[in-house]
């Protein structure tokens, strides 16, 4: 039978912050690996930790991909923070205190609804019968801008040892809008800053291979290679 105690330890939060946690409404994933965060720092009496993500893995039961996934989410919404030390191989994780700079939840029950939607327009033909004059839209027919700089952003953070991208060429530019298009899911800069850390977990794309070779933008947006990279045939 379990039998918690606070003298075995407890964790120290103070009331205010805690009542911000309960207002804020988080997908449960993510709410997981904040209890994780809060867990290493304040369970220990610490501003900040290094948390690796196998620990995410292991406290949590998430898969290590869901993992990325999660905290990908925290950090959007400007709840958490990390911070890369050189002299250490996992990331520093620490909670912002300052909620109010947590990006703001939109209520789905706020949007405000029309009891009596306005009719659409008649015009008439030539020929005296009427047409519905409402504009259909195709629900994939609106252009998606892709966020090529902001990709880039990404691999220069999370890849700083790979070669940089000193110019963004139609030819990288191409690549990477195939690789955005591949799939819903990699149609979100959360969703490539997990692939970024995907990459980052494989040696031999970071030089570690008997020729010292490294992978670049260019290899990792190549379709052969992307998929090889998410299937996971690299490890």
């Amino acid at each position: 039978m379990a039998s918690p105690q606070t003298e075995n330890g407890y964790v120290k939060i103070a009331n205010e912050l805690f009542d911000a946690l309960v207002r804020y409404r988080l997908p449960g994933e993510q709410r997981q690996c904040l209890d994780v965060v809060i867990r290493k720092t304040y369970g220990y009496g610490k501003k900040q930790d290094a948390i690796a993500l196998s620990q995410f893995v292991e406290m949590t039961g998430i898969n290590k991909q869901n993992v990325i996934r999660a905290i990908n989410g925290l950090l959007s919404k400007k709840i958490i923070a990390v911070i890369k030390k050189d002299n250490t191989p996992a990331n520093v994780y620490e909670i912002i205190k300052d909620f109010d700079k947590w990006v703001p939840v939109i209520k789905k029950d706020n949007v405000i609804k029309k009891d009596n939607p306005s009719l659409s327009k008649k015009i008439p033909t030539k020929d005296n019968t009427t047409k519905d004059n409402t504009t259909k839209h195709h629900p994939l027919s609106k252009k998606i801008t892709v966020p090529y700089s902001e990709i880039v952003n990404l691999y220069h953070e999370i890849l700083p040892q790979l070669n940089g991208v000193a110019k963004l060429t139609p030819n990288r530019k191409a690549k990477i809008k195939a690789r955005w298009n591949e799939s819903q899911k990699t149609k979100s800069l959360e969703w490539w800053r997990s692939y970024f850390e995907m990459v980052k977990d494989i040696p031999f794309l970071l030089g570690k291979n008997d020729r010292g070779w490294k992978a670049d933008l260019d290899f990792l947006t190549t379709q052969e290679k992307f998929l090889k990279i998410i299937e996971g045939k690299y490890r």
